[in-house]
């Protein structure tokens, strides 16, 4: 099976656990389930997020982007600047859905073979 091309972005795993939480209304998976979190990353002051959407014509995209950065907010109390962008490249395309989420979708996870 083909990989998905992404690129390598920093990935902080209590950011992305919050984000968890943050629902694509439709599929009513989470972001990070769907593969749509890209980069994650948090210092003592500052946490950005790059996050993309199923499609650009998607017209929750501000709704989802703003659920994250409340979350966020919440969470993270003592940071500073939360920043959430949502970012075309690369484009998402299924094969970036987790495995955790193609079985909350009921499909198989992804094999190696």
């Amino acid at each position: 099976m083909k990989a998905a091309h992404t690129t390598a972005l920093a990935v902080d795993p209590d950011v992305l656990e919050c984000l968890l939480d943050v629902l694509d209304p439709e599929l009513g998976l989470s972001v990070v389930d769907l593969g749509l979190v890209y980069g994650a990353s948090r210092t003592s002051d500052a946490i950005q997020v790059a996050m993309t959407l199923t499609t650009r014509a998607c017209p929750l995209g501000g709704m989802i982007a703003e659920d994250a950065r409340e979350r966020l907010q919440r969470r993270f109390r003592d940071v500073s600047s939360i920043d959430v962008s949502l970012v075309w490249d690369p484009p998402w395309s299924p094969d970036l859905i987790t495995d955790r989420g193609r079985r909350l979708l009921g499909r198989s996870p992804r094999s190696d073979f």
